[in-house]
């Protein structure tokens, strides 16, 4: 049986003007010129940034031992000057700090942390150990690679907002329109089903749930979403948001070698296939490995309407 969904949780402070943002790295290193290039572009929006040491180490294709990336993290908990926390990378690695982390000192210190993909796994950690809500937007390194600028506008709209805040997106796929509320939860397809069985699992019952997902084959996301289905993790679901499917490949190894034989399925059946037919469904929502994502805040109360002109999102 899929977890109890918790309450809605609270928002962490607002990112003030020309506040602190922390730099950690809990999963892959990043280049220095990512780094380089993104503190610039956060500083040229007014806000101070400080780079924790952890960012320039290496072991093997992680920003350092675990010990040292969890100890980065609570560091940026713990200094008072922080006012939010930006991861640089995904890729992999944050599974491993999961058991690391002193989730009542974080309780005792709350504010924003921001990632996505692999970064999924710290935001639903964070999210159900310490009941505040935590952020599903761009990493640093996105900040150094892309030149969309609604990525920062909407990251930094969300953080420092107070009261009711909304996003409005055009231009995508609405496949069923309609209107719904409840907790906001969703990440990396991957890393959701890593979480499953975990303490630190997920549960959209009553809930609006948001995927997305990079570089796999056909068939293990039709794989990934039937485990899930199975697992009753889109029982009760009140609508669902598709986003940017990147890199998505057909084949028996997803490589597309001349020869293979394609899965027989596109990506779009798929998820008709395994998600629930009768909900408010959209696809190619900017939140996924694109080069503008948007902000979403996991585990907070929010409002959906889908519709012929797009989605609108409050909360």
């Amino acid at each position: 049986m899929p977890p109890r969904l918790a309450s809605p949780a609270v928002f962490p402070p607002p990112l003030k003007e020309g506040g602190t943002i922390g730099i950690v790295s809990p999963a892959r290193w990043p280049k220095r010129e990512w780094i380089a290039r993104g503190k610039a572009l956060l500083e040229q929006h007014g806000y101070e940034v400080v780079v924790h040491a952890q960012n320039y180490l290496k072991e093997g294709q992680l920003a350092g031992s675990d010990a040292a990336r969890a100890e980065a993290i609570m560091d940026m908990f713990a200094d008072r000057t922080i006012d939010a926390i930006m991861c640089a990378r995904g890729g992999t690695g944050s599974l491993r700090l999961l058991d690391k982390l002193d989730y009542k000192a974080i309780k005792r210190n709350p504010k924003p942390l921001v990632g996505f993909s692999d970064i999924t796994l710290l935001l639903h950690a964070l999210h159900r150990r310490c009941g505040f809500v935590t952020f599903h937007g761009p990493l640093l390194w996105n900040f150094a690679e892309s030149d969309d600028p609604r990525s920062a506008k909407d990251l930094f709209a969300i953080l420092s907002g107070e009261g009711t805040r909304s996003l409005r997106i055009s231009k995508i796929d609405c496949v069923r329109h309609g209107h719904a509320e409840g907790v906001l939860t969703g990440g990396n397809i991957s890393h959701l089903e890593h979480l499953m069985g975990t303490s630190y699992d997920w549960s959209t019952r009553d809930g609006i749930l948001f995927i997305e997902d990079v570089d796999e084959p056909i068939y293990k996301i039709d794989e990934k979403l039937r485990h899930m289905r199975l697992a009753g993790r889109f029982e009760g679901v009140r609508a669902v948001i598709v986003g940017e499917m990147i890199d998505i490949s057909d084949g028996e190894t997803g490589l597309n070698r001349k020869g293979e034989k394609p899965y027989g399925r596109s990506l779009r059946e798929v998820f008709l296939e395994n998600l629930p037919p009768d909900v408010p469904l959209c696809f190619d929502f900017p939140c996924g490995h694109g080069k503008y994502i948007t902000t979403l805040p996991v585990g907070a109360s929010v409002r959906l309407a889908l519709g012929k002109n797009g989605a609108e999102l409050s909360f």
